[in-house]
């Protein structure tokens, strides 16, 4: 008996590891301002924005959300990553449980009081910033925080090329 539970096994894994399969992923590249990030293909992509700025990508039940979108620092008015950096703390308060910042970019990402897990990667070069903000529910962190970190790793806010900023 012992047996005929032992050999159920090997099939019982492979069927789960089939139904949790790695998504596919694409890339989205910003013409404008020239910035890259991949997301999985099972997110709707919204359409560009108007000022070409960025775009917004959710799951089909709303639940994961990405957006990624970049602009240029109004450093006549005081912008810099270091401002920007504490109206993040500031906004988000003490539901941060993570933070970190470099020379020129920052992380922020915690869990808000609704439930909404949050993780924001900031990157400054000359006058230009690049950012990507995700949400979604903690409760699933463990479905999503793959994603997140590939994400992450996949960021890259300053491609090479002609590109709308500031020198």
């Amino acid at each position: 008996m012992k047996r005929r539970h032992l050999l159920f096994l090997p099939f019982l894994t492979l069927s789960l590891s089939a139904q949790e399969k790695e998504p596919e992923w694409k890339t989205y590249t910003n013409a404008r301002f020239g910035f890259a990030i991949d997301y999985p293909a099972t997110l709707e992509a919204g359409r560009e924005s108007d000022n070409g700025d960025g775009k917004i990508f959710k799951s089909k039940d709303g639940k994961f959300e990405l957006r990624a979108y970049a602009h240029f620092l109004q450093i006549d008015d005081g912008d810099s990553l270091d401002k920007r950096w504490k109206e993040e703390l500031a906004e988000r308060g003490d539901t941060v449980t993570y933070k970190k910042k470099g020379e020129t970019w920052f992380v922020v990402s915690g869990v808000q009081k609704d439930g909404t897990e949050y993780y924001r990667k900031f990157a400054v070069e000359k006058g230009n910033w690049a950012t990507f903000l995700i949400t979604y529910p903690h409760a699933e962190n463990k479905k999503y925080d793959p994603w997140v970190a590939k994400i992450e790793k996949s960021f890259v806010p300053f491609l090479k090329g002609d590109h709308d900023r500031v020198e």
